[in-house]
């Protein structure tokens, strides 16, 4: 039997008074259960966010779309909850993290990992030339010791010949969630930025085989309670997401980047230089990328404006859309993107029916003390 249309709007608010008197600020969750803690990516949201909108706004087998996927918290949530799920990035590096963090693989090629790393065990490396350093980035001897560049290079020869594509992504991204650890760059800062007095690095192959396991580990976790639901990952770009249909979607849930605020083609580019990826082109396609150019709150708030359009176009009627957003400071003016992004969705036809914020009384994004959870409905 059908909801009458008065049922409809009681659960509705139902939902809404409910998810308004939960407790966000969640300052003792465990984020890094199953495998949300495979690697680390900068500003992405606590999966406890997408698990509870996705409760509140989909059901089981819905379709369930973030298309600022990052490292594929959404995703991993959507996988465990039984939703079939579609995540975007222009990002390389993302879409293979979040790949990985959502794919359960067989017992054969688990063992087939194990047997890579038992090869690795007893492996010794000799002296690079400096024209393979060198290959990988000018930069590259500034950021690694000599002695780090070298078992670097030699793990990374071994992954690069690996055939089956399931265990090369499983193992590139354990290579690439140490890069930074066992640089040359500052501890304590989100920014990279170069230790003169870094000290020396060594055991290479065993933080590597130690990052394998950890996620092995964690893997087995997660297929305990991984769904048989469909993920589908697009490198593409959110501001023309041509390849869904229009109003295919269940439910929209995804935390957009904070402006200026992260630099996150300069964050990762570590991993960037050693997976083959350009950190330079990465930065031009990222929304409001380059984000030296003085216009860049005015393409971010256009091209923002592109994908809100896209959302509401491949939404279903009458079903939900949220958007996890924080104000950031550009050039000593803080920008209320929480504001700015709900009148941009009123204005092309969305519904507004509930602001939630966290972070009150406690940091959450290391300068942005506030983030707000905006929740629409398509109408």
């Amino acid at each position: 039997m059908k909801l009458r249309s008065e049922d409809k709007s009681q659960t509705e608010l139902a939902k809404i008074k409910y998810l308004g008197a939960l407790d966000w600020e969640l300052i003792n969750a465990d984020t890094d259960y199953y495998t949300h803690g495979y690697h680390p990516y900068s500003a992405k949201y606590i999966p406890q966010i997408p698990n509870r909108l996705i409760s509140a706004f989909s059901k089981k087998d819905d379709l369930i779309l973030d298309n600022f996927v990052g490292s594929g918290t959404t995703l991993v949530e959507s996988k465990v909850l039984g939703r079939n799920a579609i995540g975007v990035d222009v990002n390389p590096l993302a879409c293979l993290i979040s790949k990985v963090k959502t794919t359960v693989i067989k017992e054969s090629t688990i063992a087939e990992i194990s047997h890579f790393l038992n090869n690795l065990r007893g492996e010794t490396f000799d002296e690079c030339a400096n024209p393979a350093i060198d290959k990988l980035h000018p930069n590259i001897s500034r950021w690694y010791h000599v002695n780090v560049i070298c078992e670097l290079l030699t793990i990374k020869a071994k992954i690069d010949v690996v055939r089956n594509t399931e265990v090369k992504d499983f193992l590139l991204v354990a290579f690439s969630s140490l890069l930074r650890t066992v640089s040359n760059a500052k501890r304590g800062f989100g920014n990279l930025m170069i230790d003169k007095n870094a000290p020396p690095k060594n055991r290479i192959f065993e933080k590597f085989s130690l990052a394998v396991r950890k996620m092995l580990w964690s893997l087995a976790q997660f297929s305990t309670v991984a769904t048989k639901s469909q993920v589908t990952i697009f490198k593409h770009d959110s501001r023309n997401v041509e390849f869904i249909k229009d109003e295919t979607i269940d439910f929209i849930c995804t935390h957009p980047p904070y402006m200026s605020a992260v630099p996150y083609a300069e964050y990762q580019k570590l991993s960037l230089w050693w997976l083959g990826y350009n950190q330079y082109d990465l930065e031009k396609s990222l929304i409001a990328g380059r984000r030296s150019r003085p216009d860049t709150p005015q393409r971010f708030l256009s091209d923002m404006e592109m994908s809100l359009l896209e959302m509401k176009r491949v939404l279903r009627k009458k079903r939900y859309c949220c958007i996890v957003i924080g104000n950031p400071v550009y050039r000593g003016k803080t920008w209320k993107l929480n504001e700015i992004i709900r009148q941009n969705a009123v204005h092309i036809g969305f519904t507004h029916l509930k602001q939630i914020s966290r972070g009150k009384y406690h940091s959450t994004m290391g300068k942005m003390k506030e983030e707000f959870i905006l929740i629409f409905r398509n109408d």
